[in-house]
């Protein structure tokens, strides 16, 4: 399962999250839940 930490875009805040286009999200999110639905691998 590919994970919200794997994207370019994600910007880690601390172990668990993170920040993505200003959305905080977890890191372990799965990116089928992404909420800028722009997941690319990095």
């Amino acid at each position: 399962m590919t994970e919200c930490r794997e994207c370019k875009f994600y910007k880690p805040i601390d172990e668990t999250k993170g920040d993505c286009f200003g959305h905080e999200v977890p890191a372990a999110m799965n990116v089928d839940q992404c909420p800028s639905k722009a997941f690319q691998a990095r």
